[in-house]
């Protein structure tokens, strides 16, 4: 997951206190249901020439599913965030 070459204009208050619909607006961000079966895969941003997609998997909890958008958004757009929680990795691919 790279991170875009424009400046970041969402804080981290913005990242955790903008409902999540206003926040994927700011970002142009689309959120896409992904059908991956895997109960390790919590989500996955992909960066195009055409914007953000966040894939997230469907049937998860409501709140995890918010949690880990505003995560990978955070990562991807360079917003300063905490460190993770111990066990939980987010791992970096180029496609």
């Amino acid at each position: 997951m790279s991170s875009l070459t424009e400046p970041c204009l969402i804080t981290p208050e913005d990242l955790f206190s903008l409902p999540l619909d206003v926040l994927l607006a700011a970002a142009g961000a689309l959120l896409v249901k992904s059908s991956i079966p895997d109960a390790d895969f919590f989500g996955a941003v992909c960066v195009s020439p055409a914007g953000l997609s966040l894939h997230l998997p469907q049937g998860r909890p409501a709140a995890e599913r918010d949690t880990v958008a505003r995560l990978l958004l955070g990562r991807v757009l360079g917003v300063p965030m905490a460190p993770l929680p111990a066990g939980l990795v987010v791992e970096e691919t180029e496609v």
